[in-house]
């Protein structure tokens, strides 16, 4: 099957620097998939489809509604994508990579602030753990249950944004860094160990 990729974005308060890149965005995809968890003003275009929701359902939450609204239209991979950086390869440009190198999960060279997730790999893995919230160790943990399962992804840098800006979600409000120490305290619960120091084969060794 010939991927079909989704652009998919969380934000919740840089609608700021999410609107600059969408002006490129939409030169470059057939459709952008928000999720708005801060009632923002973005861009009105018929390439952009916003999903709203009440309160903010945090990185895991947000990936886990616009993955799963994605693979529902049809879509093969979703590329996740922060709000604060800007990534100018086309969608024909990632599709091809993809269908020229099939693997269960790709990412950049640096951070997760932008990967692609295949719907098989979300099947296998299932979805984003919420409990880690707002922020912070959903990467971690979802990168140790993808070893456990002995899944396979590749780092290139192909998936680094042209535009990287660090952390400007918490910049502008640190009260979502809040949950920080718990959420590594958590992991540690759910895993035996801090990442990279995993000890458990099943969560919280049950």
């Amino acid at each position: 099957m010939k991927a079909k990729v989704a652009l998919c974005i969380p934000t919740i308060n840089r609608a700021d620097l999410l609107n600059n890149a969408l002006e490129k965005y939409i030169s470059n995809w057939d459709r952008v998939y928000i999720q708005d968890n801060g009632n923002q003003n973005i861009m009105i275009h018929p390439k952009v489809k916003v999903l709203k929701s009440a309160s903010n359902l945090g990185v895991s939450g947000s990936w886990n509604n616009l993955a799963i609204t994605c693979f529902n239209l049809g879509y093969t991979h979703v590329a996740l994508c922060n709000d604060d950086v800007e990534w100018y390869k086309t969608q024909a440009e990632v599709e091809e990579y993809i269908n020229n190198n099939p693997t269960d999960f790709y990412v950049g060279t640096g951070t997760w602030c932008n990967f692609i997730l295949p719907k098989d790999t979300l099947v296998k893995v299932g979805l984003f753990d919420e409990q880690f919230f707002p922020a912070y160790f959903e990467d971690n943990d979802y990168c140790y249950r993808m070893r456990l399962l002995e899944l396979q992804r590749i780092n290139d840098e192909f998936f680094n944004p042209e535009l990287f800006r660090n952390s400007q979600t918490i910049a502008r409000d640190s009260s979502l860094n809040t949950n920080f120490d718990r959420n590594k305290e958590l992991f540690k619960q759910k895993w035996g160990g801090y990442p990279q120091h995993e000890t458990y084969k099943t969560p919280y060794g049950k």
